[in-house]
């Protein structure tokens, strides 16, 4: 009985392996987890991006948010991110800002850097 699960290892370049690609659309969050980190996923005008699965601002849970185009909102307090560069939107006189990681679409899967 293995007690513990093994941790994920990137490749040489650094990337872990995530979802099959099909599987992240645009205009919708897919949830991930990398070495009990969780991030979303998402698509927007061709691209991939990945981002913290928490919000900076109260550690909300940003997969109970929505997103609109570009801009995650969170569900508790309502306080907008561009997923694009992790810059607030609203409220704009924060200083918060969205954790990004690199993402990639590499022979049908997505792969993340952290």
């Amino acid at each position: 009985m293995q007690l513990f699960k093994s941790k994920a290892t990137p490749d040489a370049e650094g990337y872990f392996e995530t979802v099959a690609a099909a599987v992240v659309q645009p205009g919708e969050l897919t949830a991930v987890t990398i070495n009990g980190r969780k991030l979303l996923l998402t698509r927007y005008e061709g691209h991939v991006y990945a981002f913290s699965a928490q919000c900076p601002h109260a550690a909300a849970n940003l997969g109970d948010g929505w997103l609109s185009r570009f801009k995650i909102t969170c569900p508790d307090h309502e306080y907008c991110f561009d997923v694009r560069n992790g810059r607030i939107l609203w409220p704009a006189d924060e200083n918060y800002r969205l954790k990004l990681f690199v993402a990639k679409e590499d022979n049908g899967v997505i792969k993340v850097k952290l």
